[in-house]
This record gives C-alpha cells, sequence and structure tokens, in this order.
C-alpha cells in the first residue's frame, strides 16, 4: 500500500532509480494505492546518462521531471483467492509513457501475477 509523498524504486533500465509519488489515479479523493494502479510522480535519484547516450537521440530524464510509473511491487502482502500470501522485499515499479507502454525494454525482478497485463507480464522473466 502506497500513499502520497512515498517513495518508489524503479526496476527498469532508465536512467532514474528512486521517484516520490505525488499523485495517484482512479479517483480524486484516493489516500493509497495498491498492485497494478498507476502513479505520477517526480523523479528525485538519477544517474548521470552514460557516454552511449551522446551520439544517439535517446531523451534521459533529469531530476525533478514528472513521470508515470505503474507499481509492481510492495511491502504490503498480497492475497490470493487460495489463501496464499506473497510478500514482496520492497516499494517499486517502472516508468511506462503515456499510452500505457514501458520507456525500456528490460524490466528486473519478479512481478505478482495480480497485474493482468499480457504486454507487462511478458517483459519480466518472473511471474509469481
Amino acid at each position: 500500500m502506497l500513499l502520497r509523498e512515498s517513495w518508489l524504486y524503479i526496476t527498469d533500465n532508465t536512467n532514474v532509480r528512486w521517484i516520490k509519488i505525488f499523485h495517484l489515479y482512479k479517483g480524486f479523493h484516493r489516500k493509497s494505492t495498491k498492485i497494478g494502479f498507476f502513479v505520477k510522480g517526480s523523479s528525485r535519484i538519477v544517474e548521470p546518462p552514460r557516454i552511449e547516450y551522446k551520439g544517439f537521440k535517446y531523451k534521459y530524464n533529469l531530476k525533478g521531471d514528472i513521470v508515470r510509473s505503474l507499481i509492481v511491487r510492495s511491502n504490503l502482502p498480497n492475497s490470493y483467492n487460495d489463501g496464499s500470501k506473497i510478500f514482496m522485499k520492497g516499494n517499486s515499479g517502472f516508468l511506462i509513457k503515456k499510452k500505457q507502454e514501458p520507456k525500456s525494454k528490460f524490466l528486473n525482478g519478479p512481478i505478482s501475477k495480480c497485474i493482468r497485463r499480457k504486454k507487462f507480464l511478458s517483459l519480466f522473466k518472473l511471474v509469481l
């Protein structure tokens, strides 16, 4: 469960590492959100661009840029109908473009099967 002003770790291969959430989608009065929902945040900790970006027209993010993200893992246990629960080690997500496409081609770590979006599930190596 994530609230506003929460920090979210980014698991893809963009240069953003941490964002700070300031908007939760699906309702104006929404207080918290969970796995599978979109959030909007400000990039707070970014890595400097690598050398191979200089010759290409690759747009990298700067500190303070506003980005959209999909939550993939959270500290709150995720329970299923059969009674099983899955615990993740931290809050994390990955950056998406405007039309719900991921910004990067490589996504790290496991993902829960409650995402229910086939194009996102196929990018991850491990689905729990």
